[in-house]
């Protein structure tokens, strides 16, 4: 990623989950594995909110040379994305395991919609109106975070709450809303785990016929 550009170089992120705030869980995509962390730093939080439209160009290079300029604070932000990024995995994860969420978890969730909630305003799109997030007097670095727990909070109070999954792959932690017509979607893709579970089953069925 370009220092001046932090939306040069996109493509890193995967958003196919079906909602922003899966998307933004699913940025580790093997929690087994460290090396599938796509969240190593803060130019990467802001390629993600640059490439799920939570920031224009303008927006992300303000506060890639205010994280650049400010290193402890980027640093700080990150731990806080990474920290409510792992939240909404646990939450999301028990819910679609049918399994307790953890009251903390909640919370951390709760404490990011809090500070979000004041900045939301509506703004004007030619004939039309839409939501938007004030930046006046500058947008902090935490900024990225505050559409991602508005989505989290509304995905959580609406009725697609019941169609969230975790990926059924061995080695995949992959967080998605089925929208199949019978909910029986199983894979974050077919392509890689579902294909993979295929194979698998077929090497243990000739290993049990020979």
């Amino acid at each position: 990623m370009s220092d001046t550009d932090p939306a040069a170089g996109g493509g890193r992120f995967e958003l196919s989950g079906g909602a922003l705030c899966l998307d933004f869980a699913n940025s580790w995509g093997d929690r087994r594995r460290p090396e599938s962390d796509r969240l190593g730093d803060y130019a990467a939080l802001l390629a993600f909110a640059c490439e799920a439209g939570l920031l224009d160009r303008r927006q992300a290079v303000r506060l890639a040379r205010r994280a650049r300029g400010t290193p402890a604070e980027a640093a700080r932000a990150l731990a806080v994305a990474r920290g409510m990024r792992d939240a909404l995995y646990r939450v999301f994860a028990a819910q679609a395991r049918g399994r307790r969420v953890d009251a903390a978890d909640l919370a951390q969730i709760n404490e990011a919609l809090q500070e979000a909630l004041p900045h939301l305003r509506l703004a004007r799109r030619g004939a039309t109106y839409t939501w938007d997030w004030d930046d006046e007097g500058g947008q902090p670095l935490e900024a990225p975070l505050r559409p991602i727990a508005r989505s989290a909070a509304e995905l959580l109070t609406s009725g697609d709450l019941a169609r969230v999954r975790e990926c059924d792959g061995a080695a995949c932690t992959w967080l998605f809303l089925d929208q199949s017509r019978n909910r029986s979607r199983r894979w974050c893709s077919m392509e890689s785990c579902g294909n993979r579970a295929k194979a698998r089953r077929h090497y243990h069925r000739q290993r049990t016929q020979s």
